[in-house]
């Protein structure tokens, strides 16, 4: 059987702990990418559970194989091979973010949880498997428990995003009019067509109410959203 493997060149078969720890790393490897892309497929992302498996399964494949090939060879980088797969998932990434008919940039999250699933990767196939593990254990948190905490960030915050649609150009000039005279100040405005996207600093974090109350109370005012 040696001699088999030896014919073919089979990298590793001369040392089956070695073999056996690999293949432990990409299993390894496979779940955390599972755990995360789970979480991002239930919530319908561009990327879910077979993109993150595939990224996290190859990169630890990446490190594994380098591995072996500095054992059977006596010589090389051990971060090489890594470092080029850090690189390289930008292009995965940026297929995940996208911009939607409002002009809003969705996908970061997914982008950024795709590139942190290269990076478990690269951590447990390298065999530093507490990193790998704890770092899995935080992103699941990160895309589950502090979604709240940035909604409520946001709320506390002076600044606020909208889009409004209205009827006439002549209704836009009213709702922003009223607006100023309640101390908001509109700092910058987009109009396209019957559709404006207004960025409004508020007199008060608890002011957001007051403003869609203004919305309603001004004539020939659609729909508004906030961004």
């Amino acid at each position: 059987m040696d001699k088999i493997l030896d014919y073919i060149g089979m990298i590793g078969a001369e040392n089956v702990m070695q073999m056996t720890s690999g293949i432990s790393r990409i299993i390894l490897a496979a779940v955390c990418g599972a755990l995360i892309g789970m979480e991002r497929g239930r919530k319908h992302r561009p990327a879910g559970l077979r993109t993150h498996m595939l990224v996290c399964v190859a990169s630890a494949l990446v490190m594994v194989t380098n591995e072996q090939l500095i054992v059977a060879y006596g010589t090389g980088d051990p971060t090489r091979m890594g470092a080029q797969v850090i690189s390289g998932i930008g292009f995965l990434g940026a297929g995940t973010i996208l911009t939607d008919r409002q002009n809003r940039i969705r996908g970061l999250t997914t982008a950024a949880g795709l590139w942190a699933s290269a990076c478990i990767g690269l951590a447990i196939g390298s065999g530093y498997y507490v990193g790998g593990i704890l770092t899995c254990f935080f992103i699941l948190l990160i895309f589950t428990k502090f979604i709240g905490i940035e909604k409520r960030i946001v709320k506390k915050s002076r600044t606020m995003e909208v889009k409004i649609s209205f009827e006439d150009a002549k209704n836009l000039t009213q709702f922003i009019s009223a607006l100023t005279s309640c101390d908001c100040n509109v700092i910058s405005f987009e109009q396209m067509g019957e559709e404006a996207d207004l960025l409004i600093v508020l007199p008060g974090s608890d002011f957001r109410e007051e403003v869609i109350r203004i919305f309603h109370s001004c004539g020939g005012m659609k729909t508004i959203e906030e961004l």
